[in-house]
């Protein structure tokens, strides 16, 4: 059976995604792993007895997580930033608000170049930050329940 995950720590890695890594759960453990795709490739390319790639000691404790995520079948990947969709969030979010003119506002915001700093901005300038940080986090929270239950993962 697997552990039990914390939903804060998948919600946590939705939050702080970046193209050069990816982040997985290990199902042995309910621990959210993030290791860079370099590793991840690097792991792929080698083979049991390859001592891998000569890395600076802070790297080690990755490179074994790598090599286990590609070796085993105890870890799945957490959705990725393109699986999340951020600008359908900010679109939610848009259309969420009550008075006119700032939904209005923030639904030009996000759209053309430059849609995630027009949309910042107008939310500061409207001063509803903390509102769109809880609508945020509430969208990723439901992202987090979503894949843990199409992946039959207990989280807490």
């Amino acid at each position: 059976m697997s552990a039990t995950v914390r939903l804060k720590e998948i919600v946590d890695a939705l939050e702080m995604q970046f193209d050069e890594a990816f982040s997985f759960l290990d199902l042995d453990t309910g621990e959210v792993e993030t290791v860079s795709r370099d590793l991840l490739s690097a792991a792929e390319e080698s083979d049991d007895d390859d001592e891998g790639p000569d890395l600076p000691r802070w790297q080690e404790r990755e490179w074994e997580i790598a090599k286990r995520i590609v070796s085993t079948d105890r870890f799945r990947k957490l959705p990725t930033k393109y699986e999340v969709h951020e600008l359908e969030i900010m679109l939610d979010f848009s259309n969420s608000m009550k008075r006119e003119k700032i939904r209005e506002d923030l639904l030009c915001a996000i759209h053309g170049a430059g849609a995630f700093r027009t949309f910042k901005a107008a939310i500061r300038r409207h001063r509803i930050e903390p509102a769109w940080f809880a609508f945020r986090a509430e969208a990723l929270r439901q992202i987090a329940i979503d894949w843990c239950e199409e992946n039959d993962i207990a989280w807490e």
